[in-house]
């Protein structure tokens, strides 16, 4: 059964490959109006998967540009009606809908500061891409399944391609250019030792660091929303704290890499998993069994790009086989429980 959710994960190649070609003027527009005036500060507003992305802002402006970023409550301007000095910050939304009116009204509120204002989403008629001072569209086209895939990977690539135009980074546009046929090669990957391990379990614990944190946090939302299956994501340094407690002989956790500085923390981890009897699944691009003294078991992936790029190639292949574990469980990953497409807070 070729559900919703895997026909949309699908289709992200496609995004991506348009999203490169129109959105490079936009970025330019922002990358030179901060060259001029570099902001002191990047805050950013999402929520749900759209959050995630943003987290993953926080990795790629602190280690490529050298800003601190932090995420906006917007409870503080909505409900307790504050407005903290944002002059001359950037600020970024990033929704798929941009109907939330929270997101709004903070976007709104920082552009009468003086701050920055830009809008990463998919609905450039909305309310939020209304309130800022630039729109940057994801060029997703309709989203129906209420999880999301592609909008949440053409998040990640139009925050890859701004830091790319901004550093003049061109061996990141080189790999941002190939990622379209690259993520394609998903589809050919196949998780079924991921499928058996989680298909009867209740739940779940996923390990990264670095630019795969984001990811893990996104892995993390959709085991709960389409499998019923409780998830929680952790750093490789913070869940050698009280965390580590759940680990028992099989039980299956799922850890994230990209080969980087990080990855030998995260081989770290791993090995002290072993140690305890636990089950690691290992997915990082261009690390496998022959590459690795780990004893874990590989999954699958499309061959490494960069290690900027490659937290996409595991996103888009865990979207697919996640759909396909909802099914193994009995469930429908095209209506989760309790669960609809937008939703609006205040």
């Amino acid at each position: 059964m070729m559900t919703q959710m895997a026909r949309e994960a699908l289709s992200a190649p496609t995004v991506l490959a348009r999203q490169y070609q129109e959105n490079q003027s936009v970025w330019e527009a922002i990358a030179y109006r901060l060259k001029q005036s570099p902001p002191p500060f990047v805050m950013t507003i999402a929520r749900g998967s759209s959050d995630h992305a943003a987290m993953y802002a926080k990795y790629l402006f602190e280690i490529q540009c050298g800003w601190v970023t932090a995420s906006a409550a917007p409870s503080i301007y909505t409900i307790y009606e504050r407005r903290p000095c944002v002059k001359n910050a950037l600020v970024l939304a990033i929704s798929q809908s941009g109907q939330s009116p929270d997101l709004v009204e903070v976007v709104r509120a920082c552009r009468e500061q003086g701050a920055v204002t830009v809008a990463i989403v998919n609905e450039v008629a909305s309310p939020l891409a209304r309130a800022a001072e630039y729109v940057v569209p994801l060029w997703a086209g309709p989203e129906m399944s209420v999880a999301a895939t592609k909008s949440y990977v053409s998040s990640l690539f139009a925050l890859l391609h701004f830091v790319a135009i901004y550093q003049s980074d061109q061996t990141l546009m080189t790999a941002l250019a190939q990622l379209p046929a690259r993520l394609a090669r998903a589809e050919r990957c196949h998780w079924d030792q991921f499928i058996t391990a989680y298909q009867a379990v209740s739940d779940a614990l996923i390990i990264a660091r670095g630019y795969s944190f984001p990811v893990a946090l996104e892995v993390a939302l959709k085991f709960k929303e389409t499998c019923v299956l409780h998830a929680e994501a952790f750093s490789s340094a913070e869940v050698l704290h009280g965390p580590f407690a759940l680990i028992k002989p099989d039980y299956p956790v799922l850890i994230l890499g990209q080969k980087d500085a990080a990855l030998h923390s995260t081989e770290q981890v791993c090995a002290r998993i072993r140690d305890l009897g636990g089950r690691v699944l290992f997915a990082c691009p261009g690390v496998v069994a022959s590459s690795s003294e780990l004893t874990a078991e590989y999954l699958p992936l499309p061959k490494a790009l960069h290690p900027l790029v490659d937290p996409l190639l595991v996103v888009q292949t865990f979207y697919l086989h996640v759909a396909q574990l909802a099914l193994a469980r009995g469930l429908n990953p095209d209506q989760p429980n309790n669960l609809q497409k937008v939703t609006q807070t205040l």
